[in-house]
């Protein structure tokens, strides 16, 4: 006969971690908090910037392509939301973020009004 299966006790934050392991988890969490919300508005802006830019320059009014590539950010927005949560660690949502804006920002720059 089998015996029931008591429950686990969930133990402590600070019977798992270090002190050391505690903050080092902290910062973690706050990196990926910082990339996750200001880091993906950033890339969410400049890639709404480049869209509108790339359509206004395909021959689409840009009050047209403006009103298109804001409606498309809000979708953006929510996957590399995603992407930069679901990264292995801070590092690698910091590159991606890093890697997806630098090629926005070279579209930016290109087409955007001669000063």
């Amino acid at each position: 006969m089998k015996t029931p299966r008591t429950p686990r006790m969930i133990k402590p934050l600070s019977a798992i971690f270090s002190p050391r392991e505690k903050t080092r988890h902290r910062w973690s969490v706050a990196s990926r908090t910082i990339a996750g919300t200001l880091g993906a508005y950033a890339v969410t802006a400049l890639g709404t910037v480049a869209v509108s830019l790339v359509l206004a320059a395909l021959g689409v009014t840009r009050s047209e392509a403006v009103t298109a590539a804001t409606l498309a950010s809000y979708a953006v927005f929510a996957v590399v939301a995603m992407a930069v949560f679901h990264a292995a660690s801070p590092m690698r949502a910091w590159a991606l973020l890093i890697g997806a804006a630098v090629p926005l920002s070279l579209i930016v720059w290109f087409l955007g009004p001669a000063r």
